[in-house]
């Protein structure tokens, strides 16, 4: 029996809740879900979503992408392609359209960037990308949200560590100045830490 709060990892009951409704949408306007996973770490993503799948008959593909240290051992799918590489060069071998993309690797700004800007092509219109890692301390004033993440440092770290939502500032996603993708939903985060950033495909560009 899977503990409901762990189902896809590291995730905070509401943002699994997310991804759960997420999935049954994505059954419902295609059938399948077929995706890509930016950042597999220890996989309870991965192995949460073939699960959803298989809890609710739906055919599922996924191509993750990390390094070979992270690849899942067994594999969780035969459906499952692992691509051993830094997410900036991985895109380079992918081919086809997809209706889901997760991006939960590295978490700075640039990276960020990149990730949406090298995957994002792969989604088809209508389809989802989802950010893991996006939020904002909701304690914090509005000068001190507008220097996070770069007077900030967690565990010692180099504040980059925290460039997600910067990253999607810069793109202008969260603030609606794209015409190919709109926000769809936020999950917020009173620590600066998880948090997830929903958006869905409208056109190509």
């Amino acid at each position: 029996m899977i503990d409901q709060k762990n189902r896809y990892g590291f995730m905070r009951e509401v943002e699994a809740d997310l991804l759960d409704q997420l999935l049954a949408q994505i059954k419902v306007q295609f059938g399948e879900i077929k995706g890509i996973e930016v950042g597999v770490f220890g996989a309870g993503t991965t192995r949460g979503i073939y699960r959803w799948g298989k809890e609710h008959d739906c055919p599922v593909s996924l191509i993750g992408i990390d390094f070979e240290q992270y690849r899942p051992n067994p594999t969780p799918d035969p459906n499952y392609n692992f691509i051993a590489k830094d997410s900036m060069d991985a895109w380079r071998e992918i081919q086809g359209q997809y209706n889901f993309l997760f991006v939960d690797g590295c978490h700075c700004v640039n990276h960020s960037m990149c990730d949406f800007l090298n995957y994002s092509p792969f989604v088809q219109v209508g389809g989802f990308c989802l950010f893991h890692d996006t939020a904002l301390p909701t304690s914090l004033g509005k000068q001190e949200q507008e220097k996070w993440p770069q007077d900030h440092s967690y565990a010692g770290k180099p504040s980059s560590v925290l460039g997600v939502r910067e990253g999607l500032k810069k793109l202008g996603l969260l603030q609606g100045y794209r015409t190919d993708w709109k926000l769809v939903e936020e999950v917020p985060s009173d620590t600066g830490l998880m948090g997830m950033v929903l958006l869905q495909k409208t056109k190509e560009l």
